[in-house]
């Protein structure tokens, strides 16, 4: 894609935190209501979509998904790996995922408005007692070069895991991701416009980076779960255009309906250079 294209503008509804197994049905209408409603084009879920892993919430997430109007670019979260049954939680972790959500677990998908790239932040076990953080790899952050390293590619570059590798604004849970300062500047060396995450069941907007370029961190409250932490169930819609980027943050109003409830835009300055 050359500077002269025009980017065809994308709407783009961020879920996270489903949980299935702790939803209540009327909050899954309404959603399903919202989304048919906006219609957008991808929506992307950054993981948790069951609460213990068992089959029946995993059949319930992926009828969930069969219902959506458009694709779907998802990742898992730690939930999405079985709790109780330690066998499969070491030896096939991924298997019900794979099964009824999508067997990629670091998806790609690029149009000509954007290059999105999602990684697997969750794993088996971690050298920390609470096995529930996160984790990215120098491996993923090579992948994640060799997806954005395109030079004069004027496309939104976005990113989605599960846990911030940013300190979420007023997070209720202090999170630990090991490599997140490697991650950090790697997203910052390749100029990603736009991180998408989880985990935290609370919806912020950070920005970080320097003079030569900002990065916009959303992360997203749960948009099904009971286990809400200080927020309504709710989800992120970004608009992206050739050049300017909006962000409208949904909540659910008076335990009826979702409507946005905050907003924030960003203009991309110039089109940049992968590294």
């Amino acid at each position: 894609m050359n500077r002269e294209q025009k980017a065809t503008p994308m709407r783009i509804i961020h879920l996270s935190d489903l949980h299935f197994g702790t939803q209540d049905a009327h909050i899954v209408q309404a959603l399903h209501k919202t989304i048919q409603h906006i219609h957008p084009d991808m929506v992307v879920i950054s993981g948790d979509f069951t609460q213990i892993a068992n089959t029946r919430e995993f059949e319930m997430a992926g009828a969930f998904l069969r219902a959506l109007p458009c694709p779907f670019l998802a990742v898992p979260g730690n939930h999405d790996i079985p709790r109780y049954h330690l066998t499969q939680r070491f030896l096939t972790p991924y298997k019900k995922y794979k099964t009824f959500i999508t067997p990629d677990l670091s998806p790609v998908f690029e149009n000509g408005c954007v290059i999105m790239a999602g990684l697997n932040s969750a794993r088996r076990a971690l050298p920390h007692w609470n096995w529930a953080n996160g984790a990215i790899s120098e491996h993923q952050r090579e992948y994640l070069r060799a997806i954005f390293t395109r030079p004069d590619d004027p496309r939104w570059k976005i990113c989605v895991f599960h846990h911030p590798v940013h300190k979420a604004d007023a997070s209720p849970l202090d999170v630990t991701v090991f490599g997140r300062k490697r991650s950090l500047q790697t997203l910052q060396d390749l100029k990603v416009d736009l991180v998408l995450t989880g985990h935290v069941h609370h919806a912020s907007i950070t920005t970080r980076g320097d003079s030569s370029h900002q990065c916009v961190y959303l992360s997203a409250s749960t948009a099904l779960s009971s286990r809400t932490r200080g927020q309504e169930n709710g989800f992120n819609l970004i608009t992206l255009d050739d050049t300017t980027m909006r962000i409208e943050i949904f909540k659910r109003m008076d335990g009826h309906e979702f409507a946005p409830v905050q907003t924030y835009t960003a203009r991309k300055p110039s089109y940049s250079s992968g590294v």
